[in-house]
């Protein structure tokens, strides 16, 4: 209890803190007479366009810190010398960047020399593997969007949507923008949209990072936005891929238009002085069909089966003829605005960085496409987040600064219906059912009686398959999702003569979590709440007709902070409070032969968890059967200290040996954790699962790793790895005693654990003869006791034994890689026609990832569309020993840039992804191995007596289309894709000042 005192004040000095974070890198150097090769001391070196530099020393030795992520022109100044400017440095985030410069005597005042210098292919000055992706790589090319860039690099796979780096789980990675986290605790992932054009760089840190990262143990993934320029830039992109009819399925050049576009503005440039700059970026994205599937269109018409509707009872059912459109998803679309920019205040000794990121995003879910064509109203999720984050820098002394850091974060989501929006109590109001006209929502009463719930009206039956009629409402539960954090670090840098940069710092989160859920269709809406008065219906009808869920809201959905109570039993928990907070200290040790990161790390997480007292027979209140209050105690916060080991070894200027070492520490996704008492008492009640007293993941990495320069153009990098993570979530059956008032039920556990091993190469070709190139590849062994916390369903199930031994993760590509290949004309090369124009190609390639082969058995929760996935298997060979097909896919992009005005550049392209349109396998029906049969129709064992009574050859014709041909049982009721996306066109035009 005094530690998390002790850790609140911390939070609440670090509020009051200034609201000024970004990493940052560093120059060092040496300058030389060129002609005698003496160190020449007392030279200026300074950064154009900046305050920023430095004074060589007796030995020629100069240091610039805190250099913001960007590119630079560095000039140095000597009386009786002419000037050198050494064009195009490029600095990454906490990288030190060395440099070479010989100057040359001279008569003449004001002779200067420009060099254009080159990024090195091997960098001495880094101890781990990273993968770096800058905004240059970012221009050229041919895929958009945060995770299919990450996809091309070393160590990391995309499954399924989910990143994974190294053969971890998809929760252990973390994500940082300007130097403050932005995940999202619910799920660990990425909860704030990067616009491309915002960035500065990417990296992937897949090997280990520094004392002053935490909370991510698999991989961290950065991202450092630009800064304002110093003179005004702007720039404005539009793509889109509408030049067919999407939704009727018309193709421009033999491919399917998605209907998407993309508009991107930016602007740079300085606010009145160059020493305040902008950058601000801005992105509106719309796509008609986000899922992008290989789907074939179909016409069927049918008569209504459904004898539970009346009309067709009486003898009088509708023909109805219904068109699924070819090569389009129809109700899956997404529209998102969204803004990134900085502000940079360059005012040396002190300085300020201020960083914001928005978005609001609807993405529309409709999981049934095929069988939802004859109603237009469905539902949506809304997403918006906002991440602002600020650090003032002020300098003691050439060589020591301090930063002090405040960021805050916001994140909500909430579901929504097309004709009703977030207005859940009118979903299925009776007063305020809606026509959908022209584009209007008009009202209209449709029932006598205000007591009575409306329901929508009855189901289409056509050969077993549901067809909802035209205003049906989503059958979901409402869910507002909100969470919120303020965040506070100080950080203190100081250069110790040439070989140490110490750095000290702490930092620390803290979060508001809430949520609220309903289930509207579920509910008993009465005269009084149709009134608009809801707190009128008693707590516990409420709650348990509408399953009432969530915490921080009261049943009838007011935000509160503290858990309270209605009368004796029923008991409403306040918003959570997860905190997370950190110290470290760390020692950058940097000589010719050898350079050492070292240091330590204090990890704190407080994540507000009870545990019952009495597991096997919590206290049940029998009136509510919600498990009373003093059934919980309080888990004890997590703290550990972790050691970084990371070492370099520069045997010359082209060979480096490299190898790290280090523990790490992280939480669960809290949405194992977090549970409302009304969901958590209902959760014991019917044995589903629930998670308490959860320990950390706790993981040791280490890697080696070799690089080495070939010739002047090329390097390559080859790097070994292994990683061990214990207290992965598993799911385990908690007995109970024989008097108990609940039953058995899951519980989530610490009890996985994970073993990967692997190789990573990478080649580097740098631009030679307008061909610039890199080859990635990755061989990923990743083994454990289970891919994610549901691994325990078959388990529970009683149809397989728990395993005991590790076996291949689901998501454990072994091989994958990609080949980027950049030829490009540069200004005044290759004639009027060639001149500025550029060519990228993309090779991309997995092997596949595991995935086990089962015996279909008969029963399950089937209906004539799920028949062929909801159903029990049982595994016919040890867990994952089956592996997906190979993937391969090209992208291309091709442009031509023409100068129009003086300073203004218009940029003509085309960008096509999956040009041979390759039908790549990324999921299998594990009965089968394959995408084409379910093993449903294929077995009429299984299949003879639902072909019989829904119609025979009429049911098989409308079975294939739907769920062979289009995978439409596999996406809705197994949530992933059978094949990855088709090609896909966009032209574009990008113009720049």
């Amino acid at each position: 209890m005094r530690m998390r005192v002790l850790i609140n004040l911390a939070v609440l000095i670090s509020c009051q803190l200034p609201l000024f974070a970004q990493s940052a890198g560093k120059i060092v150097g040496v300058g030389k007479d060129k002609r005698t090769g003496d160190f020449l001391p007392g030279v200026n070196v300074s950064l154009e366009g900046t305050t920023m530099g430095g004074v060589t020393d007796v030995d020629g030795y100069f240091v610039i810190l805190n250099v913001p992520v960007g590119v630079y022109d560095l000039r140095a100044n000597y009386l009786g010398y002419s000037d050198l400017v050494l064009s195009g440095i490029r600095v990454s985030a906490n990288t030190t960047t060395e440099v070479k410069f010989e100057l040359e005597e001279t008569t003449i005042e004001g002779n200067e020399v420009v060099v254009i210098t080159e990024k090195p292919l091997v960098e001495k000055h880094v101890t781990q593997s990273v993968a770096l992706v800058t905004s240059e790589d970012l221009e050229n090319i041919p895929v958009r969007g945060f995770n299919n860039v990450m996809a091309l690099q070393n160590s990391v796979a995309v499954q399924d949507g989910l990143i994974h780096i190294r053969g971890g789980r998809n929760e252990e990675v973390g994500f940082y923008i300007d130097g403050v986290s932005s995940v999202n605790p619910f799920d660990n992932t990425q909860s704030i949209y990067i616009i491309q054009e915002a960035v500065e760089e990417f990296q992937v840190l897949a090997g280990g990072y520094t004392a002053e990262f935490g909370g991510a143990n698999s991989g961290i993934i950065r991202t450092e936005y630009k800064t304002g320029a110093r003179d005004w830039h702007f720039s404005l992109d539009f793509q889109t891929d509408r030049f067919a009819n999407a939704e009727e399925g018309g193709t421009f050049l033999n491919t399917h238009s998605y209907g998407h576009h993309i508009g991107v503005g930016a602007i740079s440039g300085p606010l009145g002085t160059d020493r305040i700059r902008l950058f601000a970026a801005i992105e509106n994205t719309e796509q008609d069909d986000r899922l992008r599937r290989f789907s074939e269109g179909f016409e069927f018409t049918r008569i209504d089966i459904n004898i539970a509707n009346p009309d067709v009872a009486a003898g009088n059912p509708d023909t109805v003829t219904f068109r699924y459109p070819d090569g389009f998803t129809p109700q899956n679309g997404l529209e998102r605005w969204a803004v990134n920019g900085t502000i940079f205040f360059d005012y040396l000794p002190v300085s300020f960085r201020l960083s914001g990121s928005w978005s609001d995003q609807k993405t529309f879910d409709n999981n049934r496409p095929q069988t939802q064509l004859l109603n237009s109203r469905v539902g949506f999720r809304r997403n918006n987040s906002y991440l602002i984050s600020g650090k003032m820098t002020h300098f003691l002394s050439s060589k020591t600064f301090y930063n002090i850091s405040l960021s805050y974060f916001r994140h909500q989501l909430d579901h929504n219906d097309t004709w009703f929006g977030n207005d859940w109590q009118s979903w299925f109001n009776g007063n305020k059912i809606s026509e959908y006209t022209n584009g209007e929502v008009q009202y209209r009463k449709v029932i006598e009686n205000d007591e009575v719930p409306w329901v929508p009206p009855h189901n289409y039956i056509f050969n077993g398959f549901e067809f909802p009629r035209e205003g049906t409402a989503p059958g979901f539960i409402f869910r507002l999702r909100r969470q919120k954090y303020i965040g506070g670090a100080f950080d203190f840098i100081s250069q110790i003569g040439k070989h140490h940069e110490l750095k000290f710092g702490f930092n620390t989160r803290r979060y508001t979590m809430s949520e609220y859920q309903i289930w509207p269709d579920n509910m008993k809406l009465t005269e009084q709440f149709e009134s608009g008065n809801p707190a009128s219906v008693p707590p516990g009808l409420w709650a348990t007709q509408g399953f009432f869920g969530g915490y921080g809201y009261d049943i009838y959905g007011n935000e509160i902070d503290e858990a309270f109570s209605y009368g004796d039993s029923i008991f409403i928990d306040g918003a959570k409070h997860p905190q997370f907070t950190a110290l470290y200290l760390q020692d950058k040790i940097e000589f010719n032969d050898i350079i050492i990161n070292a240091g330590l790390r204090w990890d704190y997480i407080d994540t507000e968890d009870q545990r019952l007292i009495n597991p096997r027979n919590p206290e049940v209140n029998l009136r509510s059967g919600l498990v009373v209050p003093e059934a919980f105690e309080d888990v004890n916060p997590i703290s550990q200290v972790s050691p970084r080991l990371g070492v370099s070894f520069p045997v010359s200027e082209k060979t480096v040996f490299y190898g790290q070492y280090g523990k790490y520490i992280q939480t669960w996704e809290l949405n194992d954790l977090y549970f409302g008492s009304f969901e958590f008492g209902r959760r014991l009640q019917f044995g589903a699962r629930v998670g308490f007293d959860l320990g950390p993941i706790r993981t040791t990495s280490y890697e080696l790793g070799f690089r080495q320069q070939l010739g002047r153009h090329a390097a390559f990098d080859l790097t070994g790895f292994y990683r061990n993570d214990k207290g992965h979530i598993t799911r385990d059956r908690q007995e109970i005693d024989v008097d108990a008032a609940v039953g058995r039920y899951n519980r989530h556990v610490n009890g996985d654990f994970i073993t990967t091993k692997g190789l990573e190469l990478k080649f580097t070709l740098r631009r030679v003869n307008r061909l610039q190139g890199q080859f990635n590849y990755t061989y990923t062994d990743g083994q454990g006791t289970g891919s994610d916390e549901f691994d325990g369903r078959r388990p529970i199930s009683g149809l397989v034994n728990r395993p005991t031994t590790i076996n291949p993760l689901d998501f454990s590509q072994q091989h994958a890689g990609a080949i980027i290949l950049d030829y490009r004309f540069g200004q005044n090369d290759g004639g009027p026609i060639f001149q500025r124009l550029g060519l990228n190609t993309l090779l991309t390639f997995d092997s596949g990832h595991p995935f086990t082969f089962v015996d279909v058995l008969a029963g399950g929760q089937i209906d004539p569309y799920n028949a062929g996935v909801n159903r029990p298997t049982a595994g016919v060979e040890p867990v994952n020993s089956s592996t997906t097909p190979w993937n391969t896919r090209v992208d291309l992009r091709i442009d031509k840039t023409v100068r129009l005005f003086k300073s203004l550049d218009a940029t003509l392209y085309a960008r096509i992804t999956n040009l041979f349109n390759t039908r790549n396998e990324l999921n299998v029906y594990e009965g089968t191995g394959s995408t084409k049969d379910d093993g449903f129709l294929s077995r009429p064992e299984h299949s003879q007596s639902i072909v019989d009574a829904n119609g025979g050859e009429e049911y098989i014709e409308l079975y294939r289309q739907i769920n062979l041909v289009n995978g439409g049982a596999y996406h809705s009721e197994v949530g992933n894709e059978l094949w990855g996306h088709p090609r896909q066109i966009f032209l574009g035009v990008k113009l720049s000042y």
